[in-house]
């Protein structure tokens, strides 16, 4: 694990003209073109073809949910991203033992189960995930896919009421608190995937506060997140987080939650309010495509 409280010197966005840039202007956020149901049908559509070739992909949501929930730009090719991404995610967390297979973890922003399959589909000479896994999304959707293809007796999903102007127009107001319907002290580990880098602070806030309340003693929260103090690959391409909301940068003013950074001190700030013990920020040294996790422990 790596943290360093300086930000790295001379990074400014990149000027002159991207073809990149230029279409996120246009197109901000690729999931809320997941919502068009001429793009869905496209999408859709290109699945049918590598799920009849590969019997593998033919238990995964359809195309037009995994790109909702980010697929580093394969808008067609993504079923291995899809069953691979969170691989290492749960290595480093069973590994810091963090986690067990009889652990009860919470995942904010679960989304149609990229990380959730891991522990469904583990099986090692017949032992498997015997713990409970709890997934909060706004999207309904997603949340339904779940709970269709996933076994009652391990997994359970809520469906959070916040709004998005990229995954859910239809939510309350960002200033109204959400509180996961979950006992107080009852989980191991807390978990998001990029989380952070689509919601402002009053979400960031109320996610943090609820993350720690659920927590046992002793328990941790890993949330990768777009950090400023460690800028991504992207950054002065595709990512400038020229516009400033609070203590957020954001991508686009007109989409917001499509890209938000913060800072480290913000983040830690935030946590050590909320009452979590020690903070650090798990980062690859030089700057990497892969987003930052924010680990902190209560």
């Amino acid at each position: 694990m790596a943290y360093s409280s300086t930000t790295p010197a001379a990074i400014a966005p990149a000027k002159g003209f991207s073809l990149d840039r230029a279409i996120r202007k246009v197109f901000p956020s690729t999931s809320k073109l997941t919502f068009n149901p001429l793009f869905k049908a496209v999408v859709n559509a290109s699945d049918v073809l590598p799920r009849l070739v590969f019997p593998e992909f033919r238990g995964l949501p359809p195309n037009h949910l995994r790109i909702r929930i980010g697929v580093g730009n394969r808008i067609l090719n993504n079923q291995v991203h899809y069953l691979t991404h969170a691989r290492d995610f749960w290595m480093f967390a069973f590994s810091e033992k963090l986690a067990d297979a009889g652990s009860t973890v919470l995942d904010i922003g679960s989304g149609c189960g990229r990380w959730a399959h891991w522990l469904r589909d583990y099986n090692f000479r017949g032992r498997t995930f015997n713990g409970r896994y709890i997934g909060i999304d706004i999207d309904a959707e997603a949340i339904a896919w779940c709970e269709q293809n996933f076994d009652a007796e391990r997994f359970r999903f809520h469906h959070s009421t916040h709004a998005s102007v990229s995954y859910n127009q239809a939510g309350e107001a960002t200033s109204s608190y959400y509180a996961v319907p979950e006992a107080e002290g009852t989980v191991d580990l807390v978990v998001s995937n990029s989380l952070l880098t689509h919601v402002l602070e009053g979400e960031l806030e109320n996610y943090i506060k609820e993350s720690y309340r659920l927590l046992k003693t002793g328990g941790a929260i890993m949330h990768s997140h777009f950090n400023l103090d460690y800028p991504p690959a992207t950054y002065g391409t595709r990512h400038t987080f020229q516009h400033s909301i609070g203590n957020a940068r954001v991508e686009s003013m007109e989409q917001p939650e499509a890209a938000v950074a913060y800072r480290t001190d913000y983040l830690f700030k935030v946590c050590r309010e909320a009452g979590f013990s020690t903070c650090e920020i798990v980062h690859m040294p030089g700057g990497a495509q892969h987003q930052p996790i924010l680990l902190c422990k209560k």
